[in-house]
């Protein structure tokens, strides 16, 4: 009986060792994969309704950066010079630039001041640009020379041709703030692009006649398993990382830059996505 104990307690002591050296490793694999610089996925959207100018315009959609603790200045500042280096049309950052902290404001401004496009640059607010100060995250956008489009529109244009890129407030935005889709309908372009943090927003989007929307929020899961179908991003939307289509609306929900609480990506690499609008048949590949 005492030889039997022994072992069962050595057999414990073994695989308790096992599942730390796995967790350790793990943990650091993870913890890596959140602190490499982003990826570039390379994504074309079609629209029939995009006008023949804008055929080949490229966006360089930067989300969830998290300024703060885990992405300092040094790293903010390899992140942009990667899309310096993309040379897009359009800059479009769709939220949570700051983590959580006042202080991480300053972060972003020091690693993004002067950052540039040719039709410009522009952003909306996530929840954690919320957590740390609607009016701070939006003061350090302006200061950036980011132009925000929160509940606000624009209009680019090419020649004698527009679309309008609109933008909304964070659906879990503090009181006194929030988003107003109707702003998408407020402008008579034929072709409506939408900046919209929360993908769990693209059924108020549709309605309100955006035809491609860009989301972030999820990142993608952050931990994921793809080979097993494991994603927390599902325990709270349908609409965790990629394209999504509806008739002739389509959604596009990228996987970010940086991390929320937990430090830490799997399976779910930090990404740039460089979108490039084509007229033809709706469809994202």
């Amino acid at each position: 009986m005492r030889t039997i104990t022994y072992l069962t307690r050595r057999g414990m002591l073994k695989k308790g060792a096992m599942a730390f050296v796995g967790g350790s490793v793990l943990a650091r694999s993870g913890w890596l994969e959140a602190t490499e610089l982003p990826m570039v996925r390379r994504v074309i959207i079609s629209h029939p309704l995009l006008p023949p100018a804008f055929d080949g315009l490229r966006i360089a959609q930067v989300s969830d950066l998290h300024a703060g603790v885990f992405m300092p200045p040094e790293r903010l500042e390899r992140v942009r010079a990667l899309i310096e280096r993309l040379a897009p049309d359009v800059v479009a950052f769709t939220g949570d630039q700051l983590d959580r902290r006042q202080v991480d404001a300053d972060l972003f401004v020091h690693g993004f001041a002067g950052v540039d496009a040719p039709l410009g640059v522009y952003g909306i607010l996530g929840n954690h640009d919320h957590l740390a100060s609607p009016r701070l995250a939006l003061a350090a956008m302006e200061a950036v020379g980011i132009t925000p489009l929160v509940n606000e529109s624009v209009t680019l244009r090419r020649g004698s041709s527009s679309i309008a890129l609109a933008g909304v407030d964070d659906l879990d935005a503090i009181p006194g703030w929030g988003p107003d889709f109707g702003i998408v309908g407020r402008s008579d372009a034929p072709f409506h692009l939408l900046l919209c943090h929360q993908p769990g927003g693209w059924r108020a989007a549709r309605a309100a006649g955006a035809d491609v929307t860009l989301a972030g929020h999820t990142h993608g899961g952050q931990i994921a398993l793809p080979s097993r179908g494991v994603n927390l991003a599902r325990l709270s939307t349908p609409y965790v990382a990629g394209p999504y289509q509806r008739g002739d609306q389509i959604l596009y929900v990228s996987r970010g830059i940086g991390v929320g609480a937990i430090p830490l990506r799997f399976g779910v690499p930090p990404e740039i996505d460089l979108v490039t609008l084509r007229r033809g048949p709706a469809s994202v590949v």
